[in-house]
C-alpha cells in the first residue's frame, strides 16, 4: 500500500493528475475519425477514471490529519455534506444516460459529442483535464506540514488487521451487498427517470427537495444529537435495516408500477419516486452510520487500508455477481414481480435468501461494534 510508504501529498494529489490524464483521452478520441483508435483511447481514459475514482476513500480517511483530535461532529458533518452532494451528482448523471438511451433506442445518434462535434469534445475534454491538473497544483502545494511527513511504522500491521472483527464484518458487509446488489443498481436508478407520466421538471423537484431539504434536516438531527451521543448515527444505521434492498425492490419489482389508490397516473409516478427517493436518503444515512462506525473503532491507518481493500472486495464480488448470482440477468426471483400477486412473490426462495443476507449485515454488526467501541455510551 503506496499510503504506508510515502508522504500523504502524493497520494492526495496524484488522482488529480490521473483524473486529468482521463479526460484528455477521452477528448483526444473525439476527432480521431480511426474507430479503433478512438475506442482504445476512450476505453484507456475510462480506465484511468476508474482507477482515479477509488482514491476517494483515502480523502475520507486522512481527512483531519493536521487538527488532532478533531470532533466526530465535525466528521459526521463533512460526510453528510459530500454524501448529500454526491447523491444530487449522481442522480442527475443518472438522468443523462436515461436520456441518452432514449435516444438511442429511437435510433439517434445525436447523444454524443464525438458523433455531433468532435471539436467541442475535444475543448471540453482539454478544459477539465486542465482544470483537474490546477486542483492537483492546489492540493500539493496547499496542504499543511502534517501530509508531507513520511508516515510511521506500526508493527505486524497486517497481521492485526485480521484480529479485528469490525474489519471483517465491513468487509463482509461489502461482499453481500455488492453480491446480491450489484446487477440490479443500473435498472434501479432508472426508474427514477423512466416515468411516461411525470415530466422531467417534477421528478428534479423530488431530487432536489429529498437531497437538499430532507438531507438537510437530516444532518441538523444528526448534529443535535451526536453532540451527547456520539453514538447515535451508528446505532442508527444499523437500526434501519436494509433500504437499498427495498429500494431495489421497490423499483424493480413492479410494485411502484401503478399505484392505483395514489388519485390518478401522475400522481402515482410521484409518490412512487418519491418513496424510492426517501428509501435512497435512508441508504445515504446509513452509508454515513457505517462509515462512523470505522472512526469509531480503528485508527487512520486501519480506515485507510479497510476502505481501499473493500473497493477490492467489492470488486470481486461484482464479479462473481455477473456470473453468478440469481439475479445477474434480471431482477428474477430475489427481486420477484409482484404485480403477480403477494403470495407469488413470497414464495420465492432467493427472495429470502437475499433479505437474510442483508439483515445479517446488522445483527453482526450489533454483535461487534460495542465490543471494539473506543467510545462507548
Amino acid at each position: 500500500m503506496v499510503f504506508r510508504l510515502v508522504p500523504s501529498i502524493y497520494v492526495l494529489t496524484i488522482p488529480f493528475f490521473i483524473y486529468g490524464v482521463a479526460f484528455l483521452f477521452v477528448g483526444l478520441a473525439g476527432p480521431i475519425h480511426n474507430s479503433t483508435s478512438q475506442t482504445w483511447l476512450q476505453n484507456v481514459g475510462t480506465g484511468l477514471y476508474s482507477f482515479a475514482s477509488s482514491s476517494g476513500s483515502i480523502f475520507f480517511a486522512l481527512n483531519f490529519g493536521d487538527e488532532g483530535g478533531a470532533p466526530l461532529r465535525s466528521w459526521i458533518y463533512r460526510a453528510t455534506v459530500i454524501q448529500g452532494t454526491q447523491q444530487l451528482f449522481i442522480s442527475f448523471l443518472w438522468y443523462w444516460g436515461s436520456w441518452m438511451a432514449t435516444l438511442n433506442q429511437k435510433g439517434s445518434t445525436q447523444f454524443s459529442l464525438a458523433m455531433t462535434d468532435p471539436g467541442a469534445l475535444l475543448g471540453i475534454g482539454l478544459g477539465l483535464a486542465c482544470l483537474l491538473w490546477v486542483l492537483g497544483a492546489l492540493v500539493f502545494f496547499g496542504l499543511p506540514a502534517y501530509y508531507r511527513q513520511a508516515p510511521g511504522q506500526v508493527p505486524t500491521f497486517y497481521l492485526s488487521l485480521f484480529r479485528r472483527r469490525i474489519i471483517l464484518w465491513f468487509f463482509y458487509m461489502v461482499f453481500i451487498s455488492n453480491y446480491w446488489l450489484s446487477a440490479p443498481y443500473g435498472r434501479n436508478w432508472l426508474y427514477l427517470w423512466s416515468s411516461k407520466h411525470a415530466q422531467v421538471w417534477q421528478i428534479v423537484l423530488l431530487v432536489l427537495f429529498f437531497f437538499v431539504v430532507v438531507w438537510a434536516a437530516a444532518l441538523w438531527v444528526f448534529h443535535v444529537f451526536s453532540k451527547r451521543h456520539v453514538w447515535f448515527i451508528p446505532i442508527f444505521a444499523v437500526g434501519l435495516g436494509a433500504p437499498r434492498w427495498a429500494q431495489i425492490l421497490w423499483a424493480t419489482s413492479n410494485i411502484a408500477t401503478y399505484i392505483p389508490w395514489a388519485g390518478g397516473p401522475v400522481a402515482g409516478a410521484i409518490l412512487g419516486r418519491a418513496l424510492w427517493l426517501w428509501l435512497g436518503v435512508l441508504d445515504s444515512l446509513q452509508g454515513v452510520g457505517f462509515g462512523m462506525i470505522l472512526l469509531h473503532t480503528m485508527t487512520r491507518f486501519h480506515v485507510t487500508f479497510t476502505l481501499l481493500a473493500a473497493q477490492v472486495v467489492g470488486s470481486i464480488a461484482t464479479i462473481l455477481a455477473r456470473a453468478t448470482a440469481p439475479d445477474k440477468l434480471g431482477p428474477g426471483d430475489v427481486f420477484p414481480d409482484f404485480s403477480a400477486g403477494v403470495t407469488a412473490g413470497l414464495g420465492k426462495a432467493d427472495f429470502w435468501v437475499c433479505l437474510l443476507f442483508m439483515l445479517s449485515i446488522n445483527v453482526l454488526c450489533v454483535f461487534f461494534f460495542r465490543k471494539e467501541q473506543l467510545a462507548k455510551p
